[in-house]
């Protein structure tokens, strides 16, 4: 039984997307915060499995929360569910690490459809958003969770037998994590890496 968060402070919005939600997954529970303080506090003892977050609530921007919400619940898949539609935002939200990005304008069925889409494993931006921050996007990776683990570790100095251990993964799954962190960032070598991942404010 899924579990979805949705943090919005207009009551009104927040209520039709449960219905919508209800509608497709009558067994999801399903919880409103209406603020960032809340939002926290439902992620932490609540643990969804998805949080639909809106960026502009009353005690803070949703975006810059991302990495506390993640923190709280390191497995919870989160979309972005807001009205703005510039490039900038959308980028910074991915970069963040949300896994989708949906305007308030989607009809219900995209809704519905992005949430199935994320709950898979994938990420999903919505085409109205996409048309807005194509260029934008395509400078923007995508790291997994264990990714973004690994490029943490990698930046602190640690070595690839430093962070086998620390993660409990064996030395040469690290090294391929490593390896394809280059590839997908574009680095040669481990210090452009370190320079790009915070550059990039992928850590």
């Amino acid at each position: 039984m899924a579990r979805i968060l949705i943090a919005d402070d207009h009551q009104v919005v927040a209520e039709g997307i449960v219905r919508i939600i209800k509608e497709q997954f009558p067994d999801a529970e399903t919880d409103i915060a209406s603020n960032l303080a809340d939002a926290l506090m439902l992620v932490k003892k609540l643990h969804p499995d998805l949080l639909l977050l809106d960026v502009a609530l009353p005690d803070g921007d949703g975006i810059d929360a991302i990495p506390l919400l993640v923190e709280a619940c390191p497995s919870m898949r989160i979309i972005i569910f807001t009205m703005y539609a510039e490039g900038a935002v959308i980028a910074r939200a991915m970069k963040a690490g949300a896994h989708g990005y949906l305007l308030k304008s989607v009809a219900s069925k995209e809704l519905l459809e992005a949430i199935q889409t994320v709950f898979n494993g994938e990420n999903y931006i919505c085409e109205e958003a996409r048309s807005h921050a194509h260029e934008e996007m395509e400078a923007v990776p995508t790291l997994t969770l264990r990714e973004r683990e690994v490029l943490a570790l990698i930046v602190q100095g640690k070595t690839i037998k430093e962070i086998a251990e620390e993660l409990f993964l064996g030395f040469e799954t690290v090294h391929s994590y490593t390896k394809y962190l280059r590839q997908k960032l574009h680095c040669q070598n481990t210090a452009s890496l370190v320079r790009t991942a915070i550059e990039q404010h992928l850590v």
